[in-house]
């Protein structure tokens, strides 16, 4: 806890001075232009992925950046609430749904490790991924489980990409131009970003 103390020092020291009028201006209100619907993983940080400042981006983080269905809005109301928020509320005009590389949650679902019983949260959380990994499972029957994982991670961002317009109001501001929806995948080893691209249907690196 010293090096957290440390760094709340230096933030206010330092971070804080420098961008005092941006602090004071967000202290009333918040006007962030994206959702960003990313993984839990420590190693996504959204801020230096976008070079954003505090009150731009809006965040959703979950195990495998998973938004469900409006089927099953109620079961997940911690994810589905931020989204309805930053929708309805925040008028958010971009969501962003991110995947990454050696993503655990996407990992667990093709190849499940002996302990995942002693996880009921996690399990049931990645269970909706269950559909998803056996489609992996048969379109790459003979490849390696990494080459799976990242085959799964990449449908994942394509499949929560459709979870989002089964919303209506999301689709509603979709087809009035009001909101654009966008899948990416960061592999974090090399900083490479890959965009969905929905007319030639595959990733294309940035």
């Amino acid at each position: 806890m010293k090096n957290l103390y440390k760094a709340l020092k230096q933030f206010k020291e330092q971070d804080y001075k420098e961008n005092k009028d941006l602090y004071e201006s967000l202290s009333e209100v918040q006007t962030p232009h994206t959702l960003f619907v990313g993984c839990s993983d420590s190693r996504v940080s959204p801020e230096r992925l976008l070079q954003a400042y505090p009150g731009e981006i809006f965040h959703i983080r979950n195990i495998a950046n998973i938004v469900p269905p409006a089927g099953q809005s109620v079961k997940y109301a911690s994810t589905t609430s931020a989204i309805e928020y930053a929708v309805e509320v925040l008028n958010v005009k971009n969501i962003i749904i991110c995947g990454h590389s050696n993503c655990g949650g996407c990992a667990a679902s093709i190849n499940p490790p002996e302990n995942i019983e002693e996880l009921p949260y996690t399990s049931i959380w990645i269970s909706q991924l269950e559909g998803l990994s056996q489609q992996v499972s048969k379109e790459l029957p003979d490849e390696k489980k990494t080459v799976k994982a990242n085959r799964l991670e990449k449908l994942n961002v394509i499949q929560q990409l459709s979870n989002l317009m089964t919303y209506e109001n999301i689709r509603d501001r979709v087809e009035k131009n009001q909101l654009t929806l966008n899948g990416w995948h960061y592999s974090i080893g090399d900083g490479v970003i890959s965009i969905f691209n929905e007319e030639e249907n595959e990733f294309i690196e940035l």
